[in-house]
């Protein structure tokens, strides 16, 4: 695997052009992968999208976050997954094994990686705990200290899992990983906070220190219902104020309508 790995990678090398605008390869089924001439570091970002976000809409919301937040972050690996077909995530459909193959074979390899970076929208955190299980869970495979502390997590306006919907968080995958941020949106304009605002409060209060709530104020955001705020962890404006919508959220990007990239700076802080 770490083999085959390599090889992809010198193979994009020869095709990518060493620009903000990124080239994106399939390497499994709902997984893509980009990788830039970054020189600030050689960090990793996973985008996971949330229910029933098309590939193509993923690597448009990667592509305006690095050109805005990631570039000055050191994130030289992105990988850009599709949302899964079933808001619970039931169908399985997405290669995260693959995924997590990749993200510890590429760590093995650079040895000098010093974060792994998961930003999943909504139902995309049902994505996200099952990747940190293959990783992490009892039968992990990046569970040696190698690996150890790398992981920074955010949950944006997503779900917690267990019971009949979605993969849950283990304490035995938490200890490994640096740090969890349950992502919400308030809009202190209108008073009124995203669709997933009390699920976020309840998953960073879930794991101790390892947790802890970040709330998005998006005063102006046009939105009149909780599940266009819902939306506005992605894009800072949501282009319909009455809901949302999923594509033009994730493609449409302009100076009125700017990807929302606020919760990223807590990693600068620390």
């Amino acid at each position: 695997m770490i083999a085959r790995i390599t090889t992809l990678i010198v193979f994009i090398l020869s095709f990518v052009s060493y620009s903000q605008n990124l080239d994106w390869f399939k390497i499994a089924n709902g997984v893509n992968y980009s990788f830039t001439d970054n020189k600030k570091g050689n960090d990793i970002f996973i985008a996971i999208g949330g229910w029933q976000a098309k590939q193509e809409w993923v690597n448009k919301w990667s592509s305006e976050l690095y050109q805005e937040k990631l570039y000055a972050l050191g994130i030289k690996h992105i990988f850009s997954v599709k949302g899964p077909d079933d808001v619970c995530n039931k169908n399985r459909e997405i290669n995260i094994k693959t995924l997590a193959d990749y993200v510890k074979n590429i760590i093995y390899a650079t040895y000098y990686i010093d974060r792994v970076i998961i930003a999943a929208h909504s139902s995309g955190s049902f994505v996200a705990n099952e990747l940190l299980d293959l990783l992490y869970g009892e039968k992990g495979i990046a569970k040696d200290s190698f690996y150890i502390n790398k992981v920074h997590y955010f949950n944006l306006d997503g779900g917690i899992g267990g019971e009949d919907c979605g993969i849950a968080l283990s304490d035995s995958v938490v200890k490994y990983i640096a740090r969890i941020y349950a992502v919400a949106v308030y809009d202190s304009e209108t008073e009124m906070y995203s669709s997933n605002y009390e699920t976020m409060k309840k998953l960073s209060g879930m794991f101790g220190e390892k947790s802890e709530l970040i709330l998005i104020d998006v005063p102006g955001s046009g939105c009149t219902d909780k599940w266009c705020l819902h939306d506005a962890v992605v894009i800072r404006k949501p282009h319909n104020p009455t809901k949302y919508d999923l594509e033009k959220d994730y493609t449409l990007f302009n100076e009125e309508h700017k990807v929302q990239t606020d919760y990223l700076n807590v990693l600068k802080r620390k």
